[in-house]
């Protein structure tokens, strides 16, 4: 959580392929709603990592957008 640094020790947990080419599903065992920043460690040849924010509610997730910015594609 981008808000409270070093507060929350979340288990990471492995993605697995979803119904669409490209697409990966996982489960997250957060202790609050809020924001959060998801880190993705992806395999492979390049084996990056990828931080990405999102925003947790009642009803799922939901990419964060810096402000005045549009949706990346």
């Amino acid at each position: 959580m981008p808000s409270m640094p070093k507060a929350h020790a979340v288990k990471p947990v492995r993605a697995n392929p979803g119904k669409a080419a490209g697409e990966y599903r996982a489960n997250l065992d957060l202790e609050m709603l809020g924001e959060w920043a998801v880190s993705l460690r992806l395999a492979g040849p390049a084996g990056e990592q990828l931080v990405l924010l999102y925003e947790f509610d009642e009803k799922g997730a939901r990419p964060v957008r810096p402000a005045g910015r549009p949706p990346r594609k």
